[in-house]
């Protein structure tokens, strides 16, 4: 316990008390918070709750967060496991844990088997800098572990504590520290001083704003000036000043040593220490004796983080960058950490100044190379293109550096830029055809096939190019081929390129080619090859992961590889995928077939904000098929004619990259709407366009039943044949493929009213991971056997695809197949309307629906739903469809702004879910 009081925090300490006493008595999560700004006071605070609640006892595990590390993947939540003189972990057991480092969902798990062991207080101090990793941890666990006995202590000098918290079913309590009044900072002098100060003391005071920090400064000012027999003490009126003053008062090995640890923003091990300055054993001992450095388990650091702060303000210009840069060298160099080194050469970054941008770009290569933070990386390209003088004779070669990473990254807007800058700019054919290779990628990803095409006719046009230029050119041209040419002239010409590439040995030549053979098999639904050359492309590239893989697998109806794939992709990113938009969109696709459509939807929106930062409008076209395809299942037609109108305004993408999708949807929507002229005045061109195999994609299986569908409406039999014989050939090129094999044996079997081929087609979509096709297939069995006037076997089969089609949210072909049941004579309990009072609002959910609702409007999953009401995943999403349809809701965002506006959960109107306290925090 504290000898002397913590004056002005009692009230503040007593409420985060309540809360670990909870967690100790109820064996229930807490989360305690603690905000302010600098100096404020949240680390003594957290110091006395480590020491109260270690005295009832709980476990502690303490960490401190800095601004420098958190670039490094979970280091915060690693320093917990061995913080403290009673470790969470023995150090055997942290050798192994430290192997799943990189892997925060493994971490996770090991840290709920410590939490299992008994009450514990987890404190993580300046979590405003905290690592992406660590927060994904604290995000994934606070949920995870609240029914065990678990007080999660965090400080940080944000108010918002947005990536901590948002977990409405723990006990939250946040404390926002305030400055001490004029009495209790005359109580905090008088407790250290053992008199009451004087009224020029107490002056001094007042201008510290009541920071304790600053405070403390004051008083041990008061406290040196006495103890040298000065009388009334002069005191400083700023901190930065006081701490300028202590350090120009030393010797000068001793500054050296306060100045690199100042600018290294972080603790830093000896060996980091010794390396940079090899003078700085002798000058520890001095820089501790002045209070300015402090020692702690992870090494050396300046006292506080204001201290290092003022510091690094007292520093000249020139010599705060060449810290920095001396960091950034280091770190790259040496320790081979170009996460450090990419922050330090950040701060150290000035026009023209090039060892700093060697050190930025190299960083940037390292970290795209590694397929590891391809934001840092892009980011770290630009700064270093932007630093760069065109005078320079070091500009050209830095620039086609920093151009191939940012094609790497699919920053396509600078990618054009730069390649377009340097084209200009040179002469030497060599270096113009690297940047027309790197500006080639770019071009792909914003759908500009034209203008790629145009601009590699140009340079191929040249007779004086070497053969490995051409080689490569070739390569490029060759993918542009695969959106302009007939499948069977792109698929020769990237054959071709192909094997020139594997005689020369280019490696940039084979990858391209090797994308245009995957994009050749793939357009002609050939995908097991396709497979092949995407994977071989990201063998030869060193990529990570590559979206277009993930794609095929998901074609091959192997969606759980393809999520293995994303889930290490997001560990990689530290737990989400928003680096890039390739990846981001594969998860969207993989969602949006699984008809997971609210993670679909989310995942479009991610999509469309990345993808028109960047320039990837390939993808924007994605996010808005899907959205479009989202609002047609849920037979919202206003919402999918507004999403096509967006994509039309798409201008950036060519129209021929863009029009096969938007007919797709068009058609789609106006057979919904009844207008089968115009669906097939659309729908025709696509699927004779797709006959050369250069737009093949329009024609995946979760399109056909509906082609098929409004054709046969539409009177078209000519039309409904060529889609049966382009299902029948996707199968044939595919075999044992569930979805491929199941979509053409239906529609044989509707075509030629077949029961046994319809039977058999239901049959094996009952393998196909996707919920639209398993309702298909049963649905055309369903109706074909009424038709024959089986009609219970009819019914039981329709019954079938009702709850399919009701568990994928798809309410359009719930309502079909529930229409042909009502018109069949079938009743069930299922279909049943409530009375037209109980239809709509809050009162006609069910107290179990009203739960559901108080969950999902507080940002939980229906995964995290679902275990904390310990009822089943599925149970959820049917009571989350209910609560929209009777809300007249169509989002989760909707749904919190409808519980918002109607004051639910308020003082006056408390769900049910809300009552007995345990949903709600503090306030």
């Amino acid at each position: 316990m504290r000898a002397k009081p913590l004056r002005g925090r009692g009230e503040a300490l007593a409420r985060l008390l309540s809360g670990v006493r909870a967690v100790k008595q109820h064996e229930t999560s807490s989360v305690l918070l603690i905000s302010g700004p600098a100096g404020i006071g949240k680390t003594t605070v957290m110091s006395e709750l480590c020491a109260q609640a270690a005295a009832m006892p709980l476990r502690v595990a303490r960490t401190k967060c800095d601004e420098i590390e958190q670039m490094r993947p979970g280091a915060a939540f690693l320093a917990l496991l061995r913080s403290g003189p009673k470790p969470l972990l023995t150090a055997d057991e942290f050798t192994k844990i430290i192997r799943d480092a990189d892997e925060p969902l493994l971490l996770a798990d090991r840290f709920e088997e410590v939490a299992a062991r008994g009450p514990v207080l987890i404190a993580i101090d300046d979590a405003q800098w905290a690592d992406a990793a660590s927060r994904f941890l604290v995000r994934t666990l606070v949920p995870r572990l609240a029914g065990l006995p678990v007080a999660w202590v965090l400080t940080s000098r944000d108010e918002t504590f947005d990536d901590f918290t948002g977990h409405e079913a723990i006990r939250v309590v946040h404390e926002r520290l305030r400055p001490l009044d004029g009495s209790e900072m005359t109580a905090v002098a008088r407790d250290r001083l053992g008199y009451v100060p004087d009224a020029e003391t107490r002056r001094y005071l007042a201008a510290t704003g009541g920071n304790p920090l600053f405070v403390e400064q004051v008083i041990d000012s008061v406290t040196r000036a006495h103890a040298h027999g000065e009388g009334g003490a002069t005191l400083v009126a700023e901190f930065q000043t006081a701490v300028a003053q202590q350090v120009s008062a030393l010797e000068s090995h001793v500054r050296d040593l306060v100045e690199l640890l100042a600018v290294a923003g972080k603790p830093m091990p000896m060996r980091d220490v010794v390396a940079l300055l090899p003078h700085a054993g002798s000058a520890i001992p001095a820089a501790m004796a002045a209070r300015l450095v402090s020692a702690t388990e992870q090494g050396l650091s300046t006292r506080h983080d204001l201290v290092g702060a003022a510091v690094r303000e007292t520093l000249p210009r020139k010599a705060l960058r060449d810290l920095h840069t001396r960091f950034a060298t280091y770190y790259l160099d040496e320790a081979g950490d170009p996460l450090s080194a990419a922050a330090h050469a950040r701060a150290a970054v000035e026009p023209g100044n090039l060892a700093i941008v060697y050190v930025l770009v190299a960083a940037a290569e390292r970290l795209s190379g590694l397929g590891l933070s391809s934001d840092d990386a892009g980011d770290l390209a630009t700064l270093a293109f932007r630093a760069l003088n065109p005078s320079q004779p070091e500009w050209l070669g830095i620039s086609l550096r920093c151009l191939a990473v940012l094609a790497r990254t699919q920053r396509v807007r600078e990618a054009i830029a730069v390649a377009d800058l340097v084209i200009a700019s040179q002469d030497d054919v060599d270096l113009i055809v690297q940047a027309h290779i790197d500006a080639a990628r770019a071009l792909w990803l914003s759908g500009r096939v034209t203008e790629l095409t145009q601009r590699l006719k140009r340079v191929l046009a040249d007779t004086t190019l070497e053969a490995a230029a051409n080689s490569r050119l070739r390569a490029a041209y060759t993918l542009a081929l695969t959106r302009t040419d007939a499948g069977e002239t792109a698929a020769k010409e990237a054959a071709v390129a192909a094997g020139q590439a594997r005689v020369s040995g280019d490696r940039d030549a084979l990858v391209l080619a090797l994308q245009a053979l995957g994009e050749t098999a793939r357009n002609e639904g050939r995908h097991e090859i396709a497979l092949r050359h995407f994977r071989e492309q990201r063998v030869v590239s060193g990529s990570a992961f590559l979206a277009e893989e993930i794609t095929s697998l998901q074609l091959l109806d192997r969606y759980a590889d393809a999520q293995t794939l994303l889930d290490q992709a997001r560990l990689l990113g530290g737990g989400h995928l928003d680096t890039l938009p390739g990846l981001q969109s594969a998860q969207m696709w993989h969602d949006f077939l699984l008809c997971k459509l609210d993670d679909a939807e989310a995942g479009a929106a991610a999509v469309v904000d990345l993808g028109h930062q960047l320039g990837t409008n390939l993808y924007v076209l994605d996010a808005h098929v899907v959205s479009t395809g989202v609002a047609l299942l849920r037979d919202d037609l206003d919402r999918a004619t507004a999403q096509l109108s967006a994509v039309d305004k798409l201008t950036g993408a060519d129209p021929a990259v863009r029009e096969p999708w938007i007919a797709v949807m068009s058609g789609w929507l106006a057979g919904r709407q009844g207008d089968l002229h115009a669906s097939m005045r659309t729908l025709a061109p696509v699927l004779r366009g797709a006959g050369v195999a250069f737009h093949h994609w329009p024609l995946w299986p979760c399109w056909l039943g509906m082609f098929y569908e409004f054709g046969g409406r539409a009177g078209d039999q000519a039309f409904a044949a060529e889609v049966v014989e382009a299902a029948s050939q996707s199968a044939r090129r595919n075999p044992g493929v569930a979805s491929l094999e199941g979509i053409a044996l239906q529609l044989r079997g509707v075509r030629d009213n077949d029961l046994d081929m319809l039977a058999r087609a239901a049959s094996v979509l009952q393998g196909s991971p996707r919920p639209l096709l398993r309702g298909g297939g049963v649905a055309a069995y369903g109706r074909a056997l009424l038709a024959a006037g089986h009609h219970d076997d009819g019914i039981a089969q329709l019954d079938r695809a009702w709850d399919e089609y009701d568990l994928a949210d798809a309410r359009a072909h719930r309502a079909t197949v529930e229409r042909l049941m009502r018109d069949a004579g079938a009743h069930s309990a299922k279909w049943k309307v409530l009375p037209p009072e109980q239809t709509r609002g809050w009162t006609a959910l069910t107290p179990a629906e009203q739960r559901v609702a108080v969950l999902i409007s507080a940002g939980y999953t229906n995964k995290a739903a679902a275990s904390r009401l310990g009822v089943s995943i599925n149970t959820v999403g049917t009571q989350a469809r209910s609560i929209f349809a009777k809300l007249g809701v169509q989002s989760r965002v909707q749904l919190a702004n409808y519980l918002h506006e109607e004051n639910i959960g308020g003082p006056g109107e408390q769900p049910e879910a809300h009552r007995g306290g345990r949903l709600l925090p503090d306030r």
